[in-house]
């Protein structure tokens, strides 16, 4: 599977959790440990004023607790790296690891 279809699969998981966000790809990389493959992912998610309810601290536990159904892969980690609130909305970085299976 290349990593363009993995990260595809994951904004689609997420784009069921977060059904009003802007999600985009900001960096994707190959991993590699001694036992697993995988992919490295940075996620935009952007966030208009009025479009979502929820605060970050409940989406970020959400994330950590989801059981992600992903076609030959595992979330491993993945979690809200950073989150900024400007005027007009907000914009989460989502980082995750995504393993081979």
């Amino acid at each position: 599977m290349s990593i363009r279809t993995q990260a595809g699969a994951l904004i689609h998981a997420l784009r069921v959790i977060i059904p009003t966000a802007d999600i985009r790809i900001l960096q994707e990389r190959p991993w590699h440990s001694l036992t697993f493959s995988g992919t490295q992912l940075c996620l935009s998610v952007q966030l208009q004023d009025g479009a979502w309810h929820g605060d970050v601290a409940a989406l970020s536990l959400r994330l950590s607790e989801h059981e992600f159904d992903l076609p030959r892969q595992i979330v491993a980690d993945i979690g809200i790296t950073q989150a900024v609130i400007g005027k007009g909305g907000q914009c989460l970085i989502i980082d995750a690891l995504l393993l081979d299976s």
